[in-house]
């Protein structure tokens, strides 16, 4: 597995990869499609990887209607409310300044069949009077025509800014519905999504899908003995050590207060266990130390239950029992992980 400092060693390239990638097939450079495309080049997310050299092979670019549909398979849909609001207000005005353009060519068309006739027709007028007149009938018509031009482009320039601001809007929305903000993993919606996504291809596909849920021993006594700023940091570590680890392999995100869950598409029951494990330890040899005196309070202990996906399962079920797997942990002394196997030796 490659690590975090692999990847730090080769940001340079990473970006050069990125930016030639959106460019061949002409990808807007937004914080979100920059997102896609980081999580391809550094495969962390090995289901993304194979879905865009699918398309690669075939087409030899990604296109964005590519992207968005590999982002639906994957990810599922933004069903945020005020997403999906924002979405609506950002078509709305694009509508808003299409009808503006078309109106003005119309109008310009007018102008210039009705000059050119103009044209024509003063070209053969040998009466002063009424060439003054048709002149003045001709200055009339471009007066009009140059107050409609002023007024579209303050339309359009306004309609930019108000397109800006939404834009703006979208990707902080966006961005804040997907994202825990303490942690800067996915959040509990992302991770919904997803997980809904995945358990629907991994059952058209027949492959197997795991859920581990990781639960903090005793996190209760990190806010409590050193305050919350402490607790925050043991939050960030797990987190952190959560993207690490799951790099390339499955999708972290946190669930809730200590409790954070991992998606494990293509793994089955005795892969994502060793992966547990290997977590486990992991997190379990780092140690916490104080922010301000940089003194050494020990480390942190994890409890993990997992889950595999069954046919007839549904996504309630599948969480249900990874939380039952955790409670097992909980139960048989903590730091441990159990799976779903264990659930039904006790019940036995």
């Amino acid at each position: 597995m490659r690590t975090a400092d692999h990847w730090m060693n080769q940001v340079p390239d990473i970006i050069s990869e990125i930016a030639a990638l959106m460019a061949a097939g002409d990808i807007a450079p937004t914080p979100a499609n920059y997102e896609f495309w980081h999580r391809y080049v550094t495969e962390a997310d090995a289901q993304l990887v194979d879905a865009v050299d699918g398309v690669r092979r075939v087409a030899g670019r990604l296109s964005a209607r590519d992207m968005d549909r590999i982002r639906r398979e994957l990810y599922g849909r933004p069903n945020d409310e005020s997403l999906v609001k924002l979405i609506d207000q950002t078509q709305a005005q694009l509508q808003r300044m299409s009808t503006y353009v078309v109106q003005t060519e119309g109008d310009t068309r007018v102008y210039s069949e009705a000059l050119r006739d103009g044209q024509t027709v003063l070209a053969n007028l040998h009466d002063p009077a009424m060439q003054r007149a048709l002149l003045a009938e001709m200055v009339a018509a471009t007066s009009a025509m140059i107050e409609k031009a002023e007024r579209l482009e303050t339309e359009l320039a306004l309609s930019c800014q108000e397109i800006e601001k939404l834009r703006k809007d979208l990707e902080r929305e966006r961005s804040e519905s997907r994202t825990d903000p303490l942690t800067g993993l996915p959040n509990r919606k992302a991770f919904g999504a997803y997980l809904e996504a995945q358990a629907a291809r991994a059952l058209a596909d027949r492959k197997p899908l795991c859920l581990v849920f990781c639960d903090i021993d005793h996190f209760k006594k990190f806010n409590d003995s050193w305050g919350h700023r402490l607790g925050d940091e043991v939050l960030r570590l797990v987190a952190q050590s959560l993207e690490q680890m799951c790099h390339g392999l499955g999708y972290a995100a946190r669930y809730g207060g200590e409790e954070f869950v991992i998606t494990l598409p293509g793994k089955a029951l005795d892969a994502a266990e060793d992966i547990a494990e290997q977590f486990r330890d992991f997190v379990g040899s780092r140690t916490v130390r104080t922010h301000q005196s940089n003194r050494e309070i020990g480390s942190v202990t994890l409890s993990l239950g997992i889950a595999q996906l069954r046919w007839a399962d549904s996504l309630e079920q599948l969480v249900e029992r990874a939380d039952a797997a955790l409670y097992r942990a909980k139960q048989m002394g903590r730091d441990r992980v159990c799976t779903e196997r264990d659930l039904e030796a006790a019940a036995a």
